[in-house]
């Protein structure tokens, strides 16, 4: 009989030897392009002499700009990215720029065909078969044994985007192909929106209301990492009593605008204000519940940002007490349930960015808090994480070249209960505008992890709460 120690000092190698290789990768990923890039063109065009952007390239064709105009890091926008999106995808407001017009000027339509192609690849991936929690670090849930995957096609973005489908008029479509559906077509984002004025604007979308932010420091859509952040509560447990996380996507209606504080001044302050359906309408019987958003923030208009943000509605329970999240992983919660019914659900939060020079830094706080009154449950959670990168350039280039990225995560689930924190680290490198590869590593830090037990199960029997385990992923990704 052993008193396990071995076994600790092995599983302590383990980490430490996983740790130094990809800090090695790493640091090659940050040493060794600038030489090869140095035997390498500056910036490949297309044959129309227009430069390519993954940011959505056909933006880039209509206006012929770079990539580095509107992102810091793709798809992270800059300040004029944001501006860009604001006024509806469109640099300036009622300009003729790239637009189509009939002899009277009563038509208003592209100039171009606005279609845009992104192709990931991934040759490696450990992100699968984590345990309970493969979903908040960005892969797949449930155990497997298969190892790292390789997938050299990993997933095919098509988009249609414009600014003038009319006057004012903007709009947005995605198909989405990847290794997870078979390759099969299925539909995206939709958006389609009206921008008569800095002051008010109105969007139709199926998109959540979050995830169409502008700033997007809330949930981590068009974050640069793959591993999630912690407040899109994707985790099992993580708002799992009314099943709707905060990155859920809804039909939603949407009303934002800027209201310039003065006109000697670049700030302004944003407000928007939405409603949504909630999707999950097939459990409740009753078409779905409703769901308020309001979203306010003040902006420097030369990098800083702070915010604030608020969900109020319903969300609908379930009627099956076997199901997990209705009666299970809560202390005290209901073992019975008679009747189809609604979730209160409550989210609220801060957030910030700056954004200096080359440097960025983001962050967010968001509380939830779920009341099941037909099953006796009320479950509160909490989420933070805050992210730094800098976007390396060379004197030569317009875009950024290196871009280093740390973010700290955390979270309190299940009234408190559990703890945990989680670190994602990634190093991107553009081999040019349009061409991106990244190495990026997610590791469970342990820290504040009881490893003790969340509540009960629906049968009454305790649950354990996992570990959320590491990843390590390379990704390739090329837009056209």
């Amino acid at each position: 009989m052993t008193d396990g120690s071995d076994g600790t000092i092995k599983t302590a190698k383990d980490v430490f030897r996983k740790i130094a290789v990809s800090a090695l990768v790493l640091g090659l990923l940050w040493l060794l392009p600038p030489y090869f890039h140095s035997l390498r063109h500056l910036c490949p065009v297309r044959p129309d002499g227009i430069n390519q952007a993954l940011a959505l390239p056909a933006f880039a064709r209509k206006y012929h700009m770079s990539c580095s105009q509107c992102h810091a890091d793709f798809p992270t926008l800059n300040a004029y990215g944001r501006q860009f999106k604001m006024n509806g995808y469109v640099r300036t407001r009622g300009s003729t720029d790239g637009v189509l017009q009939s002899q009277n000027q009563e038509l208003w339509t592209e100039a171009t065909m606005p279609w845009a192609v992104i192709v990931r690849s991934r040759p490696l991936d450990t992100g699968h078969g984590m345990a309970n929690t493969g979903t908040q670090m960005g892969g797949s849930a449930g155990n497997t044994s298969n190892g790292p995957l390789f997938q050299p096609i990993n997933d095919i973005d098509m988009f249609i985007a414009g600014g003038d489908a009319a006057k004012h008029v903007s709009y947005f479509g995605e198909m989405d192909a990847n290794v997870t559906n078979g390759f099969a077509p299925g539909m995206g984002d939709l958006r389609f929106g009206y921008h008569p004025s800095l002051l008010y604007n109105v969007v139709l979308m199926r998109r959540g209301f979050f995830i169409d932010d502008p700033y997007q420091t809330i949930t981590s859509a068009e974050s640069p990492t793959i591993a999630n952040r912690s407040t899109d509560f994707l985790m099992e447990g993580q708002a799992y009593l009314s099943g709707f996380p905060i990155n859920t996507q809804t039909q939603t209606g949407e009303v934002y605008g800027q209201i310039h504080i003065s006109s000697d001044s670049p700030s302004f302050a944003y407000y928007s204000l939405g409603y949504s359906k909630d999707p999950a309408a097939n459990n409740t019987g009753q078409g779905g519940g409703g769901n308020g958003y309001a979203r306010f923030a003040y902006d420097t208009g030369d990098g800083f940002m702070i915010g604030t943000f608020g969900q109020y509605g319903e969300s609908g329970g379930y009627s099956d007490p076997s199901t997990l999240g209705t009666d299970g992983n809560l202390p005290g919660g209901g073992t019975t349930s008679t009747s189809n019914h609604f979730v209160q659900v409550v989210r609220g939060g801060f957030d910030a960015l700056w954004e200096y020079d080359d440097f960025y830094a983001r962050a967010c706080y968001v509380y939830a808090h779920d009341s099941d009154m037909v099953m006796g449950a009320v479950e509160t959670d909490q989420a933070a994480y805050a992210e730094l990168f800098y976007t390396y350039k060379r004197d030569y280039h317009d875009y950024a070249f290196l871009v280093p990225l740390i973010r700290e995560n955390w979270m309190s689930l299940w009234n408190g209960n559990e703890h945990f924190n989680y670190v994602t680290a990634q190093v991107a490198h553009y081999f040019a505008p349009n061409f991106k590869g990244f190495l990026e590593y997610t590791v469970d830090t342990g820290r504040g992890y009881g490893g003790g037990l969340a509540g009960m199960n629906a049968g009454g029997a305790t649950a354990a709460i996992l570990p959320m385990g590491n990843r390590l992923t390379a990704q390739l990704e090329v837009g056209f």
